[in-house]
């Protein structure tokens, strides 16, 4: 289903005493591999890029942090999600119908998007549901009864594992969130919690090396001599500091390392055009297409890209 889709399912179930909110819920991943003070910092980091950065693509949007959880209000959620889907430190988004936690409320609507989703096929589906603070029901109680309830006017075939329509109900404390569409982000962690590298950007691959950098956190100086390539990288930062260079960008390099501090050196090459950067460069040299398969490569280019 497309975004817009998404969308307008949820408007058409909003009811008139239900707040329709055009939020859309952010999901991130390795944070929680931390402890407690890196995680903060690095949420507090993963905020401040996704605020700069729609802020950069001049959308009308509010964010509010939420345990485990980031929800974004906007008037604009098809370019919200465009553009968060490459934020690196977000694992996926959803844009989600919020409402009261009522179990007969929720139970309502879950029977209302059944009858888009499933009137008329043999797709397969399932209630998912996710808790969060002390309510008199689990988690497992609720999906017994929501799923009844769907399954006793539907005879679609239930898969709990990778149901094609999947009813998704996240539980937070006096609030429900319901939703069917999920969409893969970035991943990785933040971009700034991991120092700065300069990356020599010349080809696409160069492009792809210097991505792949950043999903592990670190700001990236842009070192080329095609800006309008280098700036493919602001999809997915924040910033981005770019310092040309006509023929020789060794002295680009010095600049980077200087003013910016830049710890190691990022490029391209891989075992086949693999170069002895070594003897002109003291930074450590990373090449993170070294052990990637083309088929990869390609995807993570369609990405950057498309």
């Amino acid at each position: 289903m497309k975004i817009k889709d998404t969308y307008n399912l949820f408007i058409f179930l909003s009811s008139e005493k239900i707040t329709m909110a055009q939020l859309i819920l952010c999901r991130y991943g390795e944070l929680w591999l931390k402890s407690k003070p890196v995680m903060d910092k690095f949420y507090s980091k993963l905020i401040s890029n996704m605020h700069k950065t729609l802020t950069r693509e001049q959308v009308d949007f509010k964010i509010m942090r939420k345990r485990n959880r980031a929800f974004v209000d906007t008037e604009d959620p098809e370019k919200v999600i465009e553009i968060l889907k490459r934020v690196p430190g977000l694992i996926s988004i959803s844009p989600v119908l919020k409402i009261d936690m009522d179990l007969d409320t929720i139970e309502k609507e879950l029977l209302r998007l059944a009858e888009i989703k499933l009137k008329g096929n043999k797709k397969t589906w399932a209630v998912k549901v996710k808790r969060v603070g002390t309510h008199d029901i689990t988690s497992k109680e609720m999906e017994s009864r929501w799923g009844f309830a769907v399954g006793s006017i539907y005879d679609n075939p239930v898969d709990l594992s990778r149901p094609e329509i999947p009813l998704n109900v996240e539980v937070r404390n006096s609030s429900a969130y319901i939703f069917t569409d999920t969409y893969q982000c970035a991943g990785g962690l933040p971009v700034g919690v991991e120092g700065t590298v300069a990356a020599l950007i010349e080809t696409e691959d160069d492009i792809i090396a210097a991505y792949l950098i950043m999903k592990r956190g670190c700001d990236v100086i842009a070192i080329t001599d095609n800006k309008k390539l280098a700036e493919k990288l602001l999809r997915s930062t924040p910033h981005l500091e770019i310092i040309e260079f006509k023929k020789d960008w060794t002295d680009a390099l010095k600049t980077a390392i200087e003013k910016h501090e830049a710890k190691a050196f990022v490029n391209g090459e891989n075992l086949k055009t693999m170069t002895d950067l070594e003897k002109d460069i003291e930074l450590p040299i990373l090449r993170p297409l070294i052990g990637i398969d083309d088929k990869k490569i390609k995807e993570i280019r369609t990405k950057i890209f498309d």
